[in-house]
């Protein structure tokens, strides 16, 4: 069997003396496994940064099988993350939860649009990154069919003056329906409800982290795991900012 796709790089294991299982998240064939040669080089060990992007080739004989990749680098990781720790946090945070949530080999085309994009936008010197990042987040929860449902409030029904969410049913609450129990609720940040909304507000994103990690430890204790530890460094690191 053979196919080619475009991927990117979550996780890599070294496998013997001269190999490696490269860990890539595609865009038709979901998250999925390969071995490939490895060199010493520090040219073809940068080929296999997390977060790069890569044109790939898979052949196996049997389609359950580990099988073996042939790569080529289409994106890099530029130095506009390299050089800031807390991108490179978010971009490990992203691709470690993508390793450890997803299912193998199930196609989940619209995040993976979702992920490149956010990592094109990590690499250029942009505002927003932080809050692309926790867009990311939301859409994430959407896939493992956790996501969250903005569209009314839970009490009234009404689609106005949106304020709170509702940490039990992950739905939206109005100011009217939240009543006495508004102590209880998340609020709700303003670009949650807006894609054209935007903010660099360190507490309006600390609002809006304390909502998607909510919801990601409720998803991972249902499974009995817990969160990678390297996106609890990254909200601890925002927390100091």
């Amino acid at each position: 069997m053979k196919w080619q796709d475009i991927g990117i790089v979550v996780s890599t294991k070294k496998y013997g003396e001269s190999s490696l299982i490269l860990n890539l998240f595609t865009e038709n064939h979901g998250l999925h496994s390969g071995l490939i040669k490895f060199s010493n080089s520090k040219k073809i060990r940068n080929m296999f940064q997390i977060g790069n992007i890569c044109a790939v080739e898979w052949t196996g004989r049997l389609e359950d099988q580990l099988g073996y990749y042939k790569s080529e680098i289409e994106k890099s990781v530029s130095h506009n993350i390299i050089n800031n720790s807390l991108k490179i946090d978010v971009l490990i945070s992203l691709s470690s939860l993508l390793n450890k949530l997803l299912a193998d080999r199930q196609v989940h085309s619209s995040l993976f649009l979702n992920t490149i994009n956010f990592i094109h936008y990590l690499n250029k010197n942009e505002k927003y990154w932080i809050l692309k990042y926790i867009r990311w987040e939301l859409k994430f929860l959407s896939e493992l069919g956790f996501g969250l449902d903005l569209s009314k409030c839970a009490v009234t029904g009404s689609k106005n003056d949106l304020q709170f969410i509702s940490p039990k049913s992950g739905r939206a609450v109005s100011a009217e329906g939240a009543g006495e129990w508004r102590n209880k609720l998340f609020v709700l940040p303003k670009f949650f409800l807006l894609d054209n909304e935007y903010t660099d507000d360190k507490s309006e994103l600390l609002k809006g982290f304390k909502i998607t990690t909510f919801f990601l430890n409720r998803y991972v204790s249902s499974i009995g795991i817990e969160l990678p530890d390297v996106r609890d460094r990254f909200t601890n690191k925002l927390h100091k900012l």
